[in-house]
């Protein structure tokens, strides 16, 4: 994948959740991922501005993966080598205009393609995902602590540990209706997403079908990455 290298922050071998919890706050640039060796070489990047995920790319096996699809192919490799660039408005938007279509969000004002050539898009089909495996792919988010599909004060679906995940769905249906009223009062519309932080913690709850989602991290987790893991499954569940 031909990208601009930008200024070299570091060079390691480490999982990718691990690198974006490092490099996730307060840092704007790419982290550009490889693993394998000459032909069979599978290659990415990840662009990051302040906490939040600006778009991702990955190449395997002559597949082109995008956003979200390119973000779980990659947070699941086991030791991939990591090159993290700082970038300047001038790199980003070299990115973004060889790989218009890794751009979380589709933005459309994107400049065209110049210098940088894209590879030939794959346009993969929306995934049907078995709720387990949306909450074990939350789950695997730097940060991430616990994640829970609660319906009616239940949780129907539940991934994490000493957690008592009974008291987070029934603390789950109160802020909903909290969230609610005040949306409601303030005539803001329907909460799409509701965020709690506390000094410790903090807390995600969206609809999913006629569920809640809700995920609990730690202070530090990348609030950015989780919020786009989330709308990513909001998406996926209402294209099956």
């Amino acid at each position: 994948m031909k990208i601009p290298d930008g200024k070299l922050i570091a060079e390691t071998v480490k999982p990718v959740p691990e690198a974006l919890k490092e490099y996730g706050h307060d840092f704007r640039g790419c982290i550009s991922i490889r693993q394998g060796e000459n032909g069979m070489a599978s290659e990415g990047f990840i662009i990051v501005d302040d906490g939040n995920v600006l778009a991702s790319a990955f190449a395997t096996m002559g597949i082109v993966l995008y956003q979200m699809n390119a973000l779980d192919r990659m947070m699941a490799l086991k030791a991939p080598e990591l090159k993290v660039f700082a970038y300047g408005e001038g790199e980003k938007a070299q990115v973004f205009a060889g790989y218009p279509d890794s751009i979380i969000g589709g933005m459309s004002n994107a400049p065209e393609a110049n210098t940088w050539e894209a590879e030939a898009p794959a346009a993969p089909e929306p995934r049907k995902i078995p709720y387990d495996v949306l909450l074990a792919t939350v789950i695997q988010l730097p940060g991430v602590i616990a994640a829970a599909l609660v319906v009616d004060g239940l949780p129907i679906y539940q991934q994490g540990q000493q957690v008592d995940f009974e008291h987070i769905a029934v603390a789950t249906e109160d802020m909903v209706r909290s969230g609610a009223r005040i949306a409601g009062e303030l005539q803001l519309g329907s909460a799409d997403q509701i965020i709690l932080e506390t000094p410790s913690n903090k807390v995600v709850i969206a609809p999913l079908n006629d569920m809640f989602l809700c995920v609990l991290t730690s202070a530090d987790a990348n609030l950015g990455l989780v919020r786009l893991s989330i709308r990513n499954a909001q998406n996926n569940m209402r294209e099956q």
